[in-house]
């Protein structure tokens, strides 16, 4: 493993009175390569942390980390870059990759500002599972499953061919481009999904929701709690769709010949064998458009 202490950089903080501050950072940067084969899956946990997970030709695993603090004092963020503990290694089949603060007992807890950006380049079969805390995460190219989870960390998914599992908690959720199953558990967050060539299933508190169930879509399902839906839809989906707003209300594009059963409820039922779009919701608007 190769590990680079960079030199400080500065930063200037101008406040609302006129005065500066200036920001030292100081930056670790870490870089390893190990062998995978098939049936090896990759497990990433981060905290703090910016991850990229991208495709790469080979049967390797790459791992570049850039672990930084920023503080006022040079001695403080010199002192506190140290805190980051980077691990990759391999265990049986799992590869496993981790950022996170680690401190002896009785040791303060760190004044910077901490935070890891970490690229991830693996063969685009290879199976990811990735937690991750007050960050984000990128996933782009890769066509084997993934598992992610994450509280405060917003996911960023594109281009995915394998099936997807998703659990935020106070982070967005944005997936384009996704050939597998798709299915999505999120509280307090916002849920947006676009060209969809399979099942999705969307589980919803406190949050909107907004799926583009095209033509090339499976079976679509969303539950909601205290959440608005909005589902775009072809002017003629080959999909049976079902609505039901529990304490809200269904509004539909007046092109679409539903079937109203109440201010908070409609179907469009075109024949048997075709997917179904059934969303519900309560305390929330659903809109199909």
């Amino acid at each position: 493993m190769k590990i680079k202490l960079l030199l400080p950089v500065m930063f200037l903080l101008v406040g609302s009175a006129g005065a500066q501050t200036t920001l030292q950072v100081v930056t670790q940067n870490v870089q390893k390569t190990v062998a995978w084969k098939p049936g090896y899956e990759v497990e990433i946990n981060g905290e703090k942390a910016e991850v990229l997970v991208e495709p790469a030709e080979g049967n390797t695993v790459s791992v570049r980390a850039e672990l930084s603090a920023k503080h006022p004092a040079l001695d403080t963020a010199k002192a506190d870059v140290n805190a980051w503990k980077f691990v990759v290694s391999t265990v049986g089949k799992k590869i496993y990759i981790r950022a996170y603060i680690g401190l002896p007992p009785g040791k303060p807890l760190p004044t910077s500002n901490l935070k890891a950006k970490i690229t991830v380049s693996l063969p685009r079969q290879c199976p990811v599972n990735l937690r991750n805390k007050f960050g984000q995460a990128r996933l782009d190219g890769l066509q084997g499953p993934v598992a992610l989870s994450g509280e405060f960390c917003n996911f960023n998914l594109t281009n995915l061919g394998g099936k997807v599992q998703v659990d935020s908690r106070y982070g967005d959720v944005t997936g384009r481009n996704l050939g597998g199953a798709v299915q999505v558990d999120a509280k307090r967050a916002d849920v947006s999904l676009a060209n969809l060539r399979n099942d999705c299933s969307v589980r919803s508190e406190y949050g909107a929701v907004r799926v583009d169930a095209g033509q090339d879509a499976g079976n679509l399902t969303v539950k909601a709690t205290k959440s608005d839906v909005s589902v775009q839809v072809p002017d003629r989906p080959r999909h049976n769709i079902h609505l039901n707003a529990q304490y809200g209300q269904v509004e539909v594009a007046k092109n679409l010949p539903f079937k109203a059963e109440s201010a908070s409820a409609a179907h469009w039922q075109q024949g048997q064998g075709r997917p179904e779009i059934n969303v519900s919701t309560s305390f929330g608007k659903i809109v199909v458009e």
